[in-house]
């Protein structure tokens, strides 16, 4: 797809094709289960993949001026560093060209990683980035580091941010939606969603979801309002019509809807495990409040404790 992405309407590029996958590969992690999501997809949709990995070397980062046995001890081992990462990425390379995947390979050691990242993003114009997020600690949590958010941020095409977990053979593509917004744009962005989890679902033969998460839980808020109860089923009433007018113009059935009311985050890991999702679909609006939309505290909620992968989409005019 690259430069020429299929558009919805008013110009939203939806990931209904993928012609190129560029992977950012960890250079620490032998088991990095976003090699195994990259060969999927690549297998899925026979694209063309970049196998990306940087890893800083504090050697590049010697005096100049040390003597010329020291210049030549550093440059040998400048060199087996480099040469010791290549070989990770070879090794790699060969796993895709045995599933008769077209693969190749680019290592670097910047020492601002995000920025190279983002430079070679903007170089390869793929149709999808994948970034493996890490497990950290006994508590297994997952810990969002500065270079994913600068990614979450910044990335001007679909970013997955991939999870230490095996997909489910039944699971499904859900995307996460706010029918209810005043914004067009949104509007836009809540139908890119939707088709990108449909479109997602129908080519890896999973299950399509869309999920609204459309009220805090008044009985905590107010335990004792009165006519509290009709008061939700109007909200209730207005997000369901809402939903269904949103879903009208895709291949959504009524059945393939969640709804549910209180603590999004909470909610959606509950659902998320329920319905086996794979995949989770978000939208970020734009970049001048990707802060709130995104990386905001729940969102940060949503990215660190969310069992699944997370698809990052934004509205095609933030690309540009």
């Amino acid at each position: 797809m690259g430069a020429d992405n299929n558009q919805a309407a008013s110009g939203v590029a939806v990931v209904n094709k993928m012609d190129r996958i560029l992977v950012i590969v960890d250079p620490d992690n032998d088991k990095d289960f976003v090699i195994e999501r990259a060969i999927l997809l690549a297998f899925y949709y026979r694209a063309q993949v970049l196998l990306l990995m940087n890893k800083p070397n504090v050697l590049d980062q010697q005096d100049a001026a040390t003597s010329s046995l020291t210049s030549r001890f550093f440059s040998s081992q400048k060199k087996l560093f480099a040469e010791h990462y290549q070989a990770k990425l070879d090794a790699l390379k060969e796993r895709f060209e045995a599933q008769g995947i077209s693969a190749e390979t680019q290592f670097s050691t910047d020492k601002n990683s995000a920025a190279m990242l983002l430079r070679k993003i903007r170089e390869f114009k793929p149709d999808i980035t994948l970034k493996s997020v890490q497990q950290q600690g006994r508590l297994a949590r997952i810990l969002i580091t500065n270079t994913d958010w600068k990614l979450v941020k910044n990335c001007p095409y679909p970013l997955l941010l991939v999870k230490a977990q095996p997909w489910a053979e039944d699971g499904s593509v859900m995307a996460s939606v706010d029918p209810m917004h005043s914004k067009s744009q949104q509007n836009e962005l809540d139908h890119l969603l939707v088709e990108t989890a449909t479109s997602l679902a129908k080519s890896m033969q999973l299950n399509k979801r869309v999920f609204h998460c459309y009220f805090p839980d008044m009985s905590t808020m107010f335990p004792k309002v009165t006519g509290a109860d009709t008061y939700l089923r109007k909200v209730k009433e207005a997000h369901w019509q809402k939903l269904c007018e949103l879903i009208r113009d895709h291949d959504i059935d009524e059945d393939d809807v969640i709804m549910a009311r209180g603590d999004v985050a909470k909610t959606l890991s509950h659902v998320v495990n329920r319905e086996k999702v794979n995949i989770l679909v978000l939208g970020a609006l734009s970049r001048n409040v990707v802060e709130q939309a995104i990386v905001g505290s729940t969102a940060e909620k949503i990215l660190y404790d969310t069992p699944c992968d997370v698809l990052v989409m934004k509205h095609k005019r933030q690309t540009n």
